[in-house]
């Protein structure tokens, strides 16, 4: 039985667009006219499209970043592309590398540096109307970029690191769907094309799904390339950069190049362009160099990096590690090669445990087994949990979790499992 008809309406007799609530909006195909892409780069790069550049760290992107900035800055032919364009205007945010060695890279490469605009944190005020920075962010800062594009009228945006400014879990498909599709159409109202830089995760050898952890990533972006040590020289020192996916016709060869060095700066730019015909699949799955080193190596590194500003909260740690494409398992045992000192944080009013902060050892006021401000607890590595640091020392002060941790005589819940996983094996 159909539901009765509202107050005043009825339903039966009113037409469709009049019909109160949501509805679907539609557009009849033969009324929107046909566009042909707009390019920078025939077939590589187009304006209004969102981008990505995948590959292994230390593999060449920033080199190839700057390559790009300096061709489009300087309105240059490409090797497969002989037409020369206007000079443009170009923004880069880098989440990896200062802006001093950033704009070394740029001038390594050849780039108009006056035609470069590098961009940093968002300045923002806060509840009480005071100004502070604080970094840029998807999807909920895509208004800010989009405005600054439009007054600056940059035509290529280079983002090196974009998974790190993603907010959530850089492997859920719809967090990253929803921050691409943002950025995506930022690129499209301001015909502005986007280029990501990102990382495969560990082993993966699929060109088109291989950015971080989530399909999402290369569903959205237009066009996407990989880039890989060439598998066909001994030498290991020639780079094939390839398209991998796009929704154009795809070029019908890669970019082959090495990385020179610049001894002005110490940093490496591209040179010895050449076309190569090894396929984006074989680029993935290929062995890496002898010389690369291990993923528990590149871990510590990453971690030092990240809390070597300071103390973090655990999960901002782990979203960092996660977004890199660096596993929960090897996050821990770098963390112990570190000696990363895990502090715990409780609530002042009822002391019960509200989250856990990761220092590197030379970063903590509180060491290990010494007393903390507010009695908060250390850790202990052999008992995997916090006791307060009381006069008696831990066994003899179980009696003061009682007040501490909220009316319960047992130990408070272990940080994330993963500082206690198991040691067997390698990474």
């Amino acid at each position: 039985m159909s539901p009765a008809p509202r107050d005043g309406f009825d339903e039966d007799e009113l037409e469709p667009w009049d019909h109160p609530g949501p509805r679907m909006m539609s557009t009849r195909a033969d009324t929107i006219t046909p566009s042909k892409p707009v390019w920078l780069w025939e077939r590589w790069l187009a304006t209004g499209a969102l981008h990505l550049i995948v590959g292994r760290q230390g593999g060449g992107k920033s080199t190839l970043a700057a390559w790009l900035t300096a061709q489009v800055t300087m309105g240059r032919a490409y090797p497969d592309d002989p037409e020369c364009r206007e000079h443009c205007t170009v923004a880069t945010l880098s989440l990896e590398e200062a802006p001093d060695r950033l704009v070394a890279r740029l001038l390594a490469a050849g780039a108009d540096v006056a035609r470069v605009e590098v961009l940093s944190d968002v300045e923002d005020v806060d509840d009480e109307g005071r100004p502070f920075r604080r970094p840029w962010r998807l999807p909920k800062d895509c208004s800010v970029l989009e405005t600054f594009i439009r007054d600056a009228g940059v035509r290529l945006l280079i983002v090196d690191g974009l998974g790190y400014s993603i907010v959530g879990d850089s492997h859920n498909y719809a967090v990253v769907g929803s921050a691409l599709s943002a950025l995506s159409g930022v690129a499209e109202r301001t015909h502005c094309a986007i280029v990501g830089l990102t990382h495969p995760p560990k082993g993966a050898s699929d060109p088109v799904t291989a950015a971080i952890g989530s399909t999402a990533w290369t569903a959205i972006a237009r066009i996407v390339w990989v880039l890989g040590t060439d598998p066909e020289d001994e030498t290991e020192q020639r780079r094939v950069c390839r398209v991998s996916k796009t929704n154009y016709r795809a070029p019908d060869n890669g970019l082959g190049f090495t990385i020179g060095n610049d001894e002005r700066y110490e940093c490496g730019y591209v040179t010895g362009l050449r076309p190569s015909t090894v396929t984006a699949e074989v680029l993935m799955s290929a062995r890496q160099g002898e010389d690369e080193r291990t993923e528990r190596e590149e871990t510590r590194d990453l971690l030092k990096s990240i809390l070597t500003a300071g103390p973090m909260d655990t999960p901002e740690v782990l979203k960092i590690t996660r977004t890199a494409g660096v596993s929960d398992r090897t996050v821990t045992r770098a963390r112990g090669d570190l000696g990363v000192i895990a502090t715990a944080r409780h609530d002042p009013t009822t002391g019960r445990l509200i989250g856990w902060q990761l220092s590197l050892p030379d970063q903590s006021t509180s060491p290990l087994g010494q007393p903390l401000p507010g009695c908060v607890g250390a850790l202990d590595l052999n008992r995997k949990y916090m006791y307060p640091q009381c006069p008696e020392g831990p066994d003899e002060g179980r009696g003061n979790l009682v007040s501490l941790f909220g009316g319960s005589d047992r130990p408070p819940p272990p940080e994330d499992d993963l500082f206690f996983g198991d040691e067997d094996g390698e990474s």
